[in-house]
C-alpha cells in the first residue's frame, strides 16, 4: 500500500489555521458590529422570550380591565358610542378602589351627541348631558385616553384626538393624552419601546404606558429605543371582566377593591373581533409551538409600564467581552477540526454553536443579549476552512488512493460540509388575503321611516348578528365605514383557505338578512319599510397589511388595490342585481365550495381595465361542476 507522506512545513500549516481563526473572529465581528444577521438575531431573542416563560419574580402592577365577549354580549343593545353611563360607573368604582391611575386604551372619536345630531335628533338638553356622568369623572384627574399619531418617513403627520366633549373634559387636556402607538421591527414584530414618542414639548408627545406612570406619580426613565423586557406570554397580565366590575355585589366588589389596590388600570376592548392585537416574540422565533398568539394592545402596555418601573434594560454585550468570548470558542474549534475527521468535526461544529446558543440563553436571563448567528456564522466559516485546507494538503496526497481503490470507496464519503439552514416564514407587510365589503341597500329610504334612536336599534341588532357570523367563519372585521363593513381574510394569520372563508361569510351574511328582514318586520310593523337587503364585494389578492408604509405601528389593516377592488364590486352589486359579486381572483381559489350563477365583465369605479365578476348562489363544500367555474 502506498505510503502517505507526512505534512510538510508546520510552521505555514500554523499561519494558515491562524489566518483562518482571524478571518472567521473578523467576520463575526463586522456581522456583530453591522447588524447583518439582525433578523436572525431577533428570531433567537424571539426564542428566548417564548421560552422563559412567565418571569418567576413577577408582582403585576398592572390589571387590565378588559372588555371582552360577555361585556359585548350583555350590553349589545347599545353602540360602544353611547357606554358614556358604564364608563362613568366603571371609573367610580375603580377610583373607590383606590387605584394609583386609569387609562382609557380606546379612541374616542366620536360621542353620544355627534351620533345623534348625524342621526337627525334636535339638540337638546337631554342629548347633550347624556355622558355628563363620564365628561365628570374624566375632569377629576389620574385618568388619560388614548390618541395615536398617524406617522410617516418624515415625521408625525397628525395625531388622532379624542373627540372634543371628552377631550375638554380631562382635566389637563392634551396632557393626558397618552400615544397608542408602538414601535415595530421591519418584520412587524415589537419588540421595544420609546416613552416619549415624539421630540415635541407640546403634548400629546408621551406614550400610553409612559404618561399612565406619569398621572400615578411615577417617574419615567430619560432613554431612548429600549427592548420591553415581557414578564410571560399573552394572558400574563392580570384581568377583570368590566362586566363583573360593574356586577359585583357587596363581598364581590371588597375582593375587587383588594385585587385592584394601588395598581395602574388599562381599560380595553379584548376581543377576537376587534383589531387591537399585535406580534410580539410570543409570535414569532424559532419554534414549532402551534399555540403562537398574538397579544392585545393593552397587555404591551402592560409589559412596557412592568418594563420601566422594574428599573432594568436588556443591554448589548459589548463588543470586548464578545472578541473573548468568540477567541476562546475559536481556538477551542482549532483543536476539534484538526483533530477530527470532517463528518466528527461537523458534529463538533454543532455542539459549539450549541454551547454558544445556550450560553447567550444564560446571559438573556441576566438581561444581557449575546450574539449567537455571528458566533455561528464565525465557527461554521472555521469549519470550512479548516475543512479546505486538509482538502489542499492531506486530501491532496490521497488523490491517488483514491484512484486505485476507486471500487472500495462510496460517494457518501463526500458529504455536505454545511447543512442548508432554512428559515420560518415570519410574515410581511405584503400578504394574499381575501377582502369583503358588505353594506345595507336602501339604508337611507330605511332610516327616514324610523326615529334616530330606531336606527341605532336596527343596526346594531343587525351588527350583532352579523360579526358574530364573520368571526365564527374566521373573518377579522377591520372596519365599519357608515352602514358598511369590511372584513379581512388570510391576516394577520395565515390560512390558505382564505377564499373559501369570504365566500361562506358572505352567504351567511346574505341569510343572516333574509332572517333580519322577519325581525324588522315585527319591530316596525305597518312603517312601509322596503325589504332588507344587504350587498356584498368579494376580492383575493396581495394587499398590504399590518406595519404600513412606517416602521410604528397605527392599526392593523389592510390596503392596496385588492381591498378597493373589492370595495367597487359591493357597489357594482346594485347595477347587476346581484347578492353577492366575487372576483374571479375569489372564484378561482374557492370555487369548490360555492356555487355559481351568473358572470360578466365590469369596469369598476376608478380603473381602467375590465374585472371579471361571478355571483355566488350558495355553499357546496363539494366540487363544483359549474362551467363558470372551471
Amino acid at each position: 500500500m502506498t505510503k502517505i507522506s507526512p505534512l510538510k512545513w508546520p510552521g505555514k500549516i500554523f499561519i494558515f489555521n491562524l489566518l483562518i481563526v482571524l478571518s472567521s473572529f473578523f467576520i463575526a465581528e463586522a456581522a456583530y458590529l453591522q447588524g447583518w444577521f439582525k433578523t436572525l438575531e431577533n428570531m433567537f431573542y424571539d426564542s428566548c422570550q417564548r421560552y422563559a416563560g412567565v418571569k418567576p419574580d413577577y408582582s403585576p402592577h398592572v390589571v387590565i380591565v378588559k372588555i371582552d365577549q360577555k361585556t359585548l354580549k350583555a350590553y349589545n343593545d347599545l353602540p360602544m358610542a353611547f357606554w358614556g353611563p358604564y364608563f362613568a360607573e366603571a371609573l367610580l368604582r375603580l377610583r373607590c378602589c383606590k387605584v394609583l391611575a386609569i387609562g382609557l386604551d380606546i379612541i374616542f372619536t366620536v360621542s353620544p351627541e355627534d351620533c345623534l345630531l348625524k342621526l337627525g335628533a334636535k339638540s337638546t338638553k337631554l342629548v347633550r348631558a347624556y355622558d355628563v356622568d363620564f365628561r365628570s369623572q374624566l375632569n377629576k384627574g389620574e385618568i388619560i385616553l388614548t390618541g395615536k399619531a398617524v406617522m410617516t418617513n418624515a415625521g408625525p403627520d397628525k395625531i388622532i384626538l379624542p373627540v372634543n366633549d371628552y377631550l375638554y373634559a380631562l382635566k389637563d387636556a392634551a396632557a393626558s393624552i397618552g400615544l397608542a402607538n408602538f414601535v415595530q421591527d421591519k418584520d412587524g414584530v415589537i419588540r421595544s419601546y420609546i416613552p416619549r414618542l415624539l421630540n415635541s414639548d407640546k403634548p400629546p408627545n408621551l406614550s400610553f404606558a409612559a404618561l399612565l406612570m406619569i398621572k400615578a406619580g411615577m417617574m419615567i426613565p430619560d432613554q431612548g429605543l429600549s427592548r420591553i423586557i415581557f414578564v410571560g406570554p399573552p394572558g400574563t397580565v392580570p384581568r377583570l371582566s368590566f362586566l363583573d366590575l360593574l356586577k359585583a355585589d357587596k363581598k364581590q366588589f371588597a375582593a375587587i377593591k383588594t385585587f385592584l389596590r394601588d395598581k395602574l388600570v388599562i381599560i380595553s376592548v379584548e376581543d377576537n373581533g376587534f383589531a387591537d392585537f399585535h406580534l410580539t416574540p410570543y409570535a414569532t422565533g424559532l419554534s414549532i409551538a402551534k399555540d403562537i398568539k398574538l397579544m392585545s394592545g393593552a397587555e404591551i402596555h402592560a409589559n412596557i409600564i412592568e418594563t420601566m418601573m422594574s428599573g432594568r434594560q436588556i443591554r448589548q454585550l459589548g463588543i470586548y467581552p464578545y472578541a473573548v468570548w468568540l477567541l476562546l470558542l475559536l481556538t477551542i474549534a482549532l483543536v476539534f477540526f484538526r483533530r477530527l475527521t470532517p463528518g466528527k468535526g461537523f458534529s463538533a461544529l454543532v455542539f459549539l454553536v450549541l454551547a454558544s446558543a445556550i450560553f447567550s440563553l444564560t446571559l438573556f436571563r441576566l438581561y444581557i443579549l449575546a450574539p449567537v448567528i455571528p458566533t455561528a456564522v464565525a465557527l461554521s466559516c472555521s469549519y470550512i476552512g479548516f475543512l479546505g485546507s486538509r482538502l489542499t494538503n492531506e486530501e491532496r496526497e490521497h488523490r491517488h488512493l483514491r484512484k486505485v481503490f476507486t471500487p472500495y470507496l462510496s460517494e457518501s464519503l463526500l458529504e455536505d460540509l454545511v447543512g442548508r439552514r432554512e428559515l420560518p416564514f415570519l410574515g410581511g407587510e405584503e400578504r394574499e388575503i381575501t377582502a369583503l365589503f358588505s353594506d345595507i341597500r336602501n339604508f337611507t329610504t330605511i332610516s327616514e321611516k324610523l326615529a334616530p334612536e330606531e336606527v341605532v336599534e336596527m343596526l346594531n341588532h343587525y351588527y350583532g348578528l352579523i360579526c358574530e357570523e364573520i368571526i365564527a367563519c374566521g373573518g377579522l372585521i377591520d372596519k365599519f365605514v357608515g352602514d358598511a363593513v369590511m372584513v379581512v381574510f388570510g391576516a394577520p394569520l395565515y390560512a390558505d383557505n382564505h377564499a373559501e372563508m369570504a365566500l361562506k361569510a358572505a352567504l351567511t351574511i346574505v341569510a343572516t338578512a333574509d332572517d333580519f328582514q322577519a325581525w324588522l318586520t315585527n319591530r316596525f310593523p305597518d312603517r312601509g319599510i322596503p325589504a332588507f337587503k344587504v350587498a356584498v364585494g368579494v376580492n383575493t389578492g396581495k394587499a398590504l397589511v399590518g406595519n404600513v408604509g412606517s416602521e410604528r405601528r397605527m392599526g392593523y389593516t389592510a390596503i392596496g388595490d385588492t381591498v378597493n377592488i373589492a370595495s367597487r364590486l359591493e357597489g357594482a352589486s346594485k347595477t347587476l342585481g346581484w347578492s353577492i359579486v366575487a372576483s374571479a381572483a375569489t372564484i378561482k381559489s374557492g370555487a369548490h365550495c360555492v356555487q355559481l350563477g351568473r358572470r360578466d365583465r365590469i369596469r369598476p369605479k376608478g380603473r381602467s381595465g375590465l374585472v371579471e365578476v361571478f355571483e355566488v348562489l350558495a355553499y357546496t363544500k363539494g366540487k363544483n361542476t359549474d362551467d363558470a367555474a372551471r
